[in-house]
């Protein structure tokens, strides 16, 4: 055999298995790439649904499958994240979604428009900005900044809205200085004032859905233009009733953060944590009664409410044990571990 017959034969040995090693995969869903096979340090960067990526081993580690990128980056993204083979564009499938509980409340009375698109509507919404009901909507607008939120329980939220009670009541507009009333109120580990940045630990017990047009959102209509209603509670078990509400705003919303991937955190049972600002919705009832329900009020044992969200973050562990303060154990909405 010749030098060149041998090196071509050795080449032949060698093919099958580097084809192996290099079988092409396409990320399903939005994914972390990590530099190990584990969710103990930060990831490298996220690999947007539809990417091409190359399987370096055949197997996975822990789960996950050590990649290779276009670009030459390696590293490990979560097996259950990517399908084998190339993307090919598929026709998008309708999401199945349960019948929800659509509430009113005196903002959505007002069916007509008072601004041409969302761009163009105002902080205040349709409500003058100097006005009990301006204040508000100007309220489920503001981002809470930075910072260490402080962790809430479910406790804390029953607390708090003993409190709300004493201090301004329920189903009624309330001014500035009412609003000031909801400031230094007492929770488990210090206290809080409507506009502080909170976090939340607790499982999705409701169907999302988008508001059905409301003044903050200058009544204009369809999901892009709506707030996204979140039923939550600390219990599977739990049903809407036994829960609150949190709310992602229409404003600046990540592509990620759809009606889907939250019905697809519902489904899966997941934990998650809900941070944003602390608001307290001044325009409804309680109704955390279910065998006394009140018609038109979202269903909920407070008012209280995260408004609007600054991230949602859903817990990587199949057993749900996430430590809120390790940010290790969770991964953004939309985005595999």
């Amino acid at each position: 055999m010749t030098i060149r017959s041998a090196a071509v034969f050795f080449c032949l040995l060698l093919g099958p298995a580097s084809l192996v090693a290099q079988k092409q995969a396409t990320v399903k869903q939005a994914t972390n790439l990590r530099a190990d096979p584990s969710t103990h340090n930060p990831p490298i960067q996220t690999l947007p649904k539809g990417t091409n990526v190359f399987i370096v081993a055949p197997q996975p580690t822990n789960g996950f499958y050590h990649v290779r990128t276009a670009d030459k980056k390696e590293g490990w993204v979560w097996s259950a994240s990517v399908s084998i083979g190339a993307h090919r564009p598929q026709a998008s499938r309708k999401l199945v979604r349960r019948p929800t509980v659509v509430e009113t409340g005196p903002e959505e009375h007002a069916a007509v428009a008072c601004a041409g698109d969302l761009s163009s509507c105002p902080t205040n919404g349709c409500s003058p900005a100097d006005s009990p009901h301006g204040l508000a909507n100007q309220l489920k607008r503001r981002n809470p900044g930075g910072g260490t939120p402080a962790l809430l329980t479910f406790d804390d939220f029953q607390s708090l809205q003993g409190q709300a009670d004493s201090l301004v009541g329920e189903d009624k507009e309330l001014t500035s200085d009412d609003r000031a009333k909801l400031s230094n109120l007492a929770v488990t580990n210090g206290t809080v004032s409507e506009g502080d940045l909170i976090s939340v630990v607790a499982y999705l017990v409701g169907v999302p859905h988008p508001n059905t047009g409301e003044s903050v959102n200058c009544n204009l209509k369809g999901p892009d233009n709506n707030d996204f209603h979140i039923p939550i509670s600390n219990d599977l078990a739990n049903s809407d009733f036994q829960g609150i509400v949190v709310e992602m705003i229409p404003q600046n919303r990540p592509d990620v953060w759809t009606l889907a991937n939250l019905t697809q955190v519902e489904n899966s049972r997941r934990l998650v944590m809900v941070t944003g600002a602390l608001l307290y919705d001044n325009f409804h009832f309680v109704n955390g009664d279910p065998s006394a329900p009140r018609k038109g009020q979202p269903h909920r044992f407070s008012l209280w409410e995260v408004h609007p969200i600054s991230q949602f973050v859903v817990c990587v562990k199949d057993d749900n044990s996430c430590d809120p303060a390790n940010p290790g154990d969770w991964t953004p909405l939309g985005v595999s571990p």
